[in-house]
C-alpha cells in the first residue's frame, strides 16, 4: 500500500507568497501616504496574520478591538501548541521578499530613519487584485484587523507580543 503525501499549506511557496503580497498591499503605507514596511515590521505582520488567535491578544494589549475569529480557527496547530521560531527567523520572509522582486512585483525604498520600507509596485498590485478567492479572503480579514498596528514601530509591537508570551497567553 502506498501512502499519499501529506501537504502542509504553510510550506507551499505560493500561498506564503500570496499572504506576504496581501501584508505589503496593504499595510505599506498609512493613510496619509507615509511608507511604513520595513523588514522587520513585514516579519512581524506575517507571524501575526498567520495566527488570528494571538492576533487578537496584541490586538487586546495595544488597546486596540479585537476582531471576530471562525472556530476552526481556534483549533489549529498554532494555537495549541505557539511556534515563535518563524517570529525571529527572517528567513522565509527575506526568501519570500527576494522572490517576488526578482518577479517584479515588490519596489523597496530607502530612508536613513527606517532603512529599507517595501511596497508592491503595479505589476504587485496587479496580481494582488487576483488574490480574493478561498482563504485568502480570511487573510484579507485579518490584514485588515493588523491595520489597527501599522503606525505602530516594531519595537512597540515586539513589547506587545514578549508581554502575552511572558505571561503564559499564547
Amino acid at each position: 500500500m502506498s501512502s499519499l503525501p501529506y501537504l502542509q499549506p504553510e510550506r507551499d511557496f505560493y500561498y506564503n507568497a500570496g499572504i506576504l503580497m496581501l501584508i505589503i498591499g496593504k499595510l505599506a503605507r498609512t493613510k496619509r501616504g507615509k511608507a511604513v514596511l520595513t523588514l522587520d515590521k513585514i516579519q512581524t505582520f506575517y507571524f501575526l496574520v498567520t495566527r488570528p488567535v494571538f492576533l487578537n491578544k496584541v490586538l487586546s494589549k495595544a488597546g486596540k478591538k479585537q476582531f471576530l475569529i471562525d472556530q476552526t480557527d481556534y483549533f489549529t496547530v498554532d494555537t495549541i501548541a505557539l511556534n515563535v521560531d518563524e517570529l525571529f527567523n527572517r528567513d522565509k520572509v527575506t526568501e519570500l521578499i527576494k522572490a517576488l522582486s526578482v518577479k517584479g512585483y515588490i519596489q523597496a525604498s530607502f530612508n536613513e530613519k527606517d532603512g529599507f520600507l517595501f511596497e508592491l509596485n503595479e505589476s504587485g498590485l496587479s496580481v494582488l487584485e487576483e488574490l480574493s478567492d478561498g482563504y485568502y479572503r480570511k487573510i484579507k480579514d485579518f490584514v485588515d484587523s493588523l491595520a489597527k498596528l501599522q503606525s505602530e514601530n516594531s519595537s512597540k509591537i515586539s513589547t506587545y507580543i514578549n508581554s502575552i508570551l511572558k505571561q503564559g497567553e499564547a
